[in-house]
């Protein structure tokens, strides 16, 4: 049925002839009874277990985004949640960036710019900079507030407020010392 599961690996010049490098997981993870396990990772151990709790709690932390931005567009708290899936049918997906050293960060990116389909992107990160977000007519660099989940709104919920919140467009940039990870 079209599942988009699994692991990955962009090593190609996109449009602009830089070059993309970033390998990737990409898996369900909530709601709990539409996870396939058995395309999780075993090592580490506790892979399964934190990253079901990890779920649960942005599951939480979603619907509590969500009934702000309802409020704020002068609707009823729970409209958005609904229009998106509710609790029922709202999928949580996740995908793990990670992105090399790369001797000549100037050459490549991680992932080019885009914006994401989704009603809502939560990113967690190893404190390694990278995540780009055009603001203002400029690529502008995301800072790395230690035990900070960024978060940024999509395209679905671009499309459902008539353009009232924006979806942003980012990319990921690679980094000469160190490696770099987002989850």
């Amino acid at each position: 049925k079209g599942k988009i599961q699994g692991y990955g690996s962009k090593l190609a010049n996109n449009a602009s002839g830089q070059l993309e490098w970033e390998d990737y997981f990409f898996h369900l993870v909530y709601p709990e009874d539409k996870r396939d396990l058995s395309l999780w990772p075993k090592t580490p151990t506790d892979y399964i277990e934190a990253t079901s709790e990890y779920a649960k709690c942005l599951r939480l932390l979603a619907t509590k985004v969500f009934k702000a931005l309802s409020i704020g567009l002068g609707l009823e708290p729970d409209r958005i949640e609904k229009e998106v899936g509710g609790l029922e049918e709202l999928l949580l997906q996740m995908k793990i960036n990670y992105y090399p050293k790369c001797p000549q960060p100037e050459l490549a990116l991680g992932v080019e710019a885009h914006t994401d389909v989704s009603a809502l992107t939560f990113i967690l990160h190893n404190m390694v900079p990278g995540l780009q977000l055009f603001y203002e007519g400029k690529w502008v660099i995301a800072k790395c507030v230690p035990d900070s989940i960024v978060m940024h709104i999509g395209d679905t919920l671009e499309i459902l407020s008539n353009g009232k919140f924006k979806s942003i467009l980012h990319r990921g940039l690679v980094n000469k010392e160190k490696v770099r990870v987002s989850w």
